[in-house]
């Protein structure tokens, strides 16, 4: 279905089903005793790094006497477009969200805007919509430098192959993608062909699957694998390590969440790019309350309102290298 009708059915299916379970619109936040209450919607708070951002939110904002509403979006736009709403209609000061699908983001902003509730995305991507604040970890750069340490294990470890693979996130998570688009440019630039593209949308199993699949065929010809996210990096190392290919084929991933640092060490993966999630959950709380007091933000993209995140490498040893490869 295209995106476009899929979302049209969705804003239906929302107008439908939005029938708030416990607040009327007219009701005020149940917590008074902070100055003021916000909304926080992630997009699944099972998995550690939304767990970890939700986290940062949660504690800055308590520093800033704010008290924090969060809502799990389980993965499932459906629930991330009436979670949303509901807080809204909770009348919550303003409203962070990481969202599953940044592509029904529009939906949500246009019922905050409504009531002058302020809405700061973080991760992911905007959709489109008039947000206050996108805060963002630099994901090309991200990719560049998986790139850069793919090449340099590449020629330590001796590796003969010319093929690499990228096993891609969800298409609608427009600036993740972008650590594969800047991971491609580089081994291309470099010499080596990208034998696959495959999505895996973000989930462990599908790029246990997908690396099988890769692996079928470029078993004894693959130098390298990217993932654009650890969850994809862990199922692409268990289908290499089954194939007996571990230590074999440069695998390197992107979050820096602990299961993946413990893969690295464990010698099934080689790498991942660490983000920040509780630094940008912290931004995000310290943003909206900026907002809130009526004071200026500053961006480093004044025109896409973005305020980036640095991302930095763990190493083959499980090891931070903020500055060099």
């Amino acid at each position: 279905m295209d995106p476009k009708e899929q979302l049209g059915k969705l804003n239906s299916l929302y107008i439908r089903t939005n029938i708030p379970k416990i607040f009327s619109e007219e009701t005020p936040p149940t917590n008074t005793n902070k100055k003021y209450t916000i909304g926080c919607s992630v997009y699944n708070s099972e998995y550690e790094y939304f767990k970890s951002m939700q986290d940062g939110v949660i504690a800055r904002a308590t520093e800033l006497d704010m008290n924090v509403i969060t809502h799990n979006q389980n993965s499932n736009t459906i629930e991330m477009i009436n979670g949303c709403i509901e807080l809204i209609n909770q009348n919550v000061a303003g409203l962070i969200i990481s969202p599953y699908n940044p592509e029904a983001v529009p939906i949500i902003v246009s019922d905050a805007q409504k009531k002058k509730i302020p809405v700061i995305i973080i991760d992911q991507g905007t959709g489109g919509a008039d947000v206050e604040a996108f805060i963002i970890s630099d994901s090309f750069a991200g990719g560049i430098i998986a790139a850069e340490y793919s090449l340099k294990l590449i020629k330590q470890h001796s590796i003969k192959s010319n093929n690499v693979a990228i096993i891609k996130v969800e298409k609608t998570s427009t600036y993740a993608l972008r650590r594969g688009q800047a991971y491609k440019s580089v081994m291309l630039d470099s010499g080596y062909h990208v034998v696959a593209e495959v999505t895996a949308n973000s989930l462990e199993l599908e790029a246990y699957n997908v690396m099988k699949v890769i692996l079928g065929t470029y078993k004894d010809d693959l130098a390298a694998v990217f993932c654009e996210n650890d969850r994809m990096a862990l199922g692409a190392a268990k289908a290499i390590e089954e194939a007996g290919k571990k230590g074999q084929i440069i695998l390197i991933g992107f979050d820096g969440i602990s299961a993946a640092i413990e893969a690295i060490k464990e010698g099934l993966m080689q790498g991942t790019i660490a983000q920040q999630p509780i630094k940008m959950g912290r931004i995000g709380a310290e943003i909206m309350h900026t907002i809130l007091e009526g004071e200026l933000i500053t961006y480093d993209d004044w025109t896409r309102k973005v305020i980036y995140i640095e991302v930095y490498l763990i190493d083959e040893n499980g090891q931070p290298r903020f500055n060099a490869i």
